[in-house]
Parts: C-alpha cells; sequence; structure tokens
C-alpha cells in the first residue's frame, strides 16, 4: 500500500515538473500535470483525514503550495497578455444591412 509520503513524494515530483512547463509555455503539459495532481491531492486529503501527517509531509506540502502560487502567476500573466494581445487585434465593423454568410445562403436558397 502506497504510504502518505510516497503519496506526497508523487505530488512533489508532478508539480516540479509543472514551474519549468509553465516557464516554457506547455500548457497543456501543465494541463494534464493539474489532472494528476488533482487525484494525488484527493487521496492525501482522505488520507490525512485517517491518519496523522509528519511534520517533515506537512513541510512539503508547504513547499508545493509554493510552487503552485508561481505556476498560478505565471498562468495569470499569460492570460492577460493574451487579453491585452485580443483587444489590440482590429474591430470589424458591419453594417445593420449587411447579412450574414448563414443569412445570405437560406435567404438565396428559399426563393
Amino acid at each position: 500500500m502506497t504510504t502518505l509520503t510516497d503519496l506526497i513524494n508523487d505530488l512533489t515530483a508532478a508539480t516540479d515538473q509543472m514551474h519549468p512547463a509553465a516557464l516554457g509555455n506547455d500548457w497543456e503539459l501543465v494541463e494534464r500535470l493539474q489532472k494528476r495532481r488533482r487525484v494525488l491531492i484527493d487521496t492525501i486529503v482522505a488520507r490525512t483525514e485517517r491518519e496523522p501527517i509528519t511534520d517533515a509531509d506537512a513541510e512539503r506540502l508547504r513547499a508545493v503550495q509554493r510552487q503552485e502560487a508561481m505556476v498560478a502567476a505565471l498562468a495569470r500573466t499569460r492570460r492577460r497578455a493574451l487579453a491585452q494581445a485580443i483587444a489590440q487585434l482590429p474591430k470589424t465593423v458591419r453594417s445593420d444591412n449587411t447579412l450574414s454568410r448563414m443569412q445570405r445562403a437560406y435567404r438565396d436558397g428559399s426563393g
């Protein structure tokens, strides 16, 4: 059976992979790691309800939280940059009397 310490080791390893992935803008890998980490976190939480956690393991979990905060900050920065880039795209203005391609297709097909 996997010990609580082993679960925390796995969580730490997954979190250690997340930071460089975020720095490299590999958000797909970050997402996969997050899914794996979610399962580990749920298991760790369930186990800590039944068995005590050592001070060393508690400190390792705090270290994981600090790394998570760094990744979250990188994600927020990326979202802000994307939002700014989208806001700077040229705005296209359609007049009210311009029909969309779909509307034209149905109008033309109906007779």
